[in-house]
């Protein structure tokens, strides 16, 4: 009995020492665990200050690097007024100018003369039929105008109204057509249709738009002088940044539309 007890007893402090054992070993995976945390904790707060600094350039930094995005805009100018030489590319250029403003914006952008003209080649053929449907849109309403100019009839009263109508439609239709065919890939009456419905179902897109390209429409309209001292900044390097201002709005608008925060591959 009395061995039997004794091999109970060194079984039982056999038991304690492997709970002393195991509570030694729970404290330190506990001290190991705290120190792991303590060095996380450590490691998160040095990559939250890497990204702070990151964030925060210096004035010199944010200098050149609006100094570069100027540069880059005044490139894209040049681009855009060579290839819209043969006039009937002219939609086309529209639509690689926005394709890169919009990369540009979000930082996306690689080489300038490689994502223009990527741009442009793939969107080659659906600018020109936009841009040919939108010559042939002007024609039909300076003729039908210029019927009512020289006519006093019912058919000039009623082309009268009829221009009427059609300038408002192209009026609504056009700011978009270029930046829709830019984002999506669409034929061209498609596309005009889109430009028409995101008009009326977005009117605010629309104004800001619409907006950008008529203030200086109108502030030459109202000052001649103004024309004569800047016409020329148009081929150096506005008709880019008026591009780079719609696609700031473009941009985010999309990403709405979307209910996304990227470009779609």
């Amino acid at each position: 009995m009395s061995k039997n007890w004794s091999k109970f007893t060194d079984v039982r402090f056999d038991m304690d020492d492997i709970k002393n054992t195991n509570t030694k070993v729970e404290t330190e995976d506990k001290n190991t665990k705290t120190q792991v945390d303590t060095d996380n904790i450590k490691i998160r707060t040095q990559f939250d200050d890497e990204i702070v600094n990151e964030k925060e350039p210096t004035p010199v930094e944010r200098f050149l690097n609006l100094f570069n995005r100027f540069g880059d805009l005044f490139v894209l100018n040049i681009y855009f007024f060579v290839t819209c030489i043969p006039i009937v590319t002219i939609g086309t250029s529209f639509t690689a100018l926005y394709t890169v403003t919009a990369k540009m914006v979000k930082n996306d952008d690689g080489p300038i003369s490689k994502e223009y003209f990527k741009a442009f080649k793939a969107n080659l053929k659906q600018g020109v039929i936009l841009w040919l449907i939108d010559i042939a849109y002007i024609t039909l309403m300076a003729l039908e105008y210029s019927y009512t100019l020289y006519h006093n009839d019912q058919i000039s009263r009623v082309l009268f109204i009829a221009v009427g109508a059609e300038f408002f439609l192209f009026a609504l239709a056009f700011p978009l057509q270029f930046p829709l065919l830019s984002r999506y890939d669409n034929t061209a009456l498609r596309t005009v249709f889109n430009a028409l419905v995101l008009a009326f179902s977005h009117p605010l897109i629309w104004f800001k738009i619409f907006f950008i390209w008529m203030l200086p429409v109108v502030l030459y309209y109202m000052s001649t002088k103004a024309l004569v001292y800047t016409w020329y900044l148009w081929g150096l390097i506005l008709t880019a940044l008026f591009t780079y201002l719609c696609s700031m709005f473009l941009v985010k608008f999309y990403a709405e539309l979307e209910g996304e925060g990227e470009e779609p591959a």
